[in-house]
């Protein structure tokens, strides 16, 4: 597959690869330079996604289920807004 740097250094990945790798718009990718002019392409992780990945985690391994983590947030939210 071929693509063209195109005025300001903008390329454009083919649609069927964008949608195969779930890539969307304002998504961020990486440069990693690999030598002789060779280089990658890969998609960088949000801060917010990996932190959520984390608390997702968590969660599992302490057996909450969703309705307990959000009952105790409006609990904890209620007590945040009386003080």
């Amino acid at each position: 597959m071929n693509i063209q740097i195109r005025s300001k250094g903008n390329i454009t990945l083919p649609a069927a690869f964008r949608q195969k790798y779930g890539l969307k718009e304002g998504r961020t990718l990486r440069i990693i330079e690999v030598g002789d002019g060779s280089f990658f392409l890969v998609p960088t992780a949000s801060k917010v996604m990996k932190s959520a990945d984390k608390v997702a985690k968590k969660v599992k391994e302490a057996n909450v289920i969703l309705e307990d983590l959000l009952e105790t947030l409006d609990e904890e939210r209620k007590r945040y807004q009386e003080n």
